[in-house]
């Protein structure tokens, strides 16, 4: 969807017009549509790698580099100053971590997150990655707590969203 918009956008973004205005047209309409929902999403390493070639492909192609030409994605992140996809998508999903985690007892969200599952036998190999398992893994097994301060909430995400794939 989100290349669909792109090309939508392509007298804008395939142009002399200057790199600002391009910036403009990917924070304001492209990066929400490529992180529709990513507050539910489940970052395993193949989501995270489809986020950032998306989002390093359109750079690329507003500048009109090709990969041919070995420019390093740093310096196009340098040149086009875009808010990092990666980094936008995890705060969205901690922020909605926190906001669930505040909220009373009886919501759906807040309910769905404390369930446990079924008891018995799971299948073979390894378990399925789950929503709560990168939060669990930084602010620990009491994260419900922690995010009723605030102030640490916000320094964990801090670190949250520094952490790579």
């Amino acid at each position: 969807m989100t290349w669909r918009k792109y090309w939508s956008y392509k007298e804008i973004l395939k142009s002399k017009l200057s790199t600002k205005l391009k910036k403009k047209v990917m924070d304001s309409s492209l990066l929400p549509c490529l992180l529709y929902g990513a507050q539910t999403w489940i970052f395993t390493k193949n989501t995270l790698l489809k986020i950032r070639t998306c989002q390093r492909a359109m750079e690329r192609s507003i500048l009109g580099i090709k990969t041919i030409d070995k420019v390093n994605s740093t310096k196009i992140r340098y040149k086009t100053k875009v808010i990092d996809a990666l980094q936008h998508a995890q705060r969205l999903k901690w922020k909605w971590a926190g906001h669930i985690a505040r909220s009373s007892e009886e919501r759906w969200p807040k309910r769905v997150t404390k369930w446990i599952g079924p008891e018995g036998k799971r299948r073979r190999g390894r378990p399925k990655a789950r929503w709560i398992d990168d939060i669990l893994q930084l602010a620990g097994r009491d994260w419900m707590k922690t995010a009723n301060d605030r102030k640490k909430w916000g320094q964990l995400e801090e670190a949250y969203t520094r952490k790579g794939p």
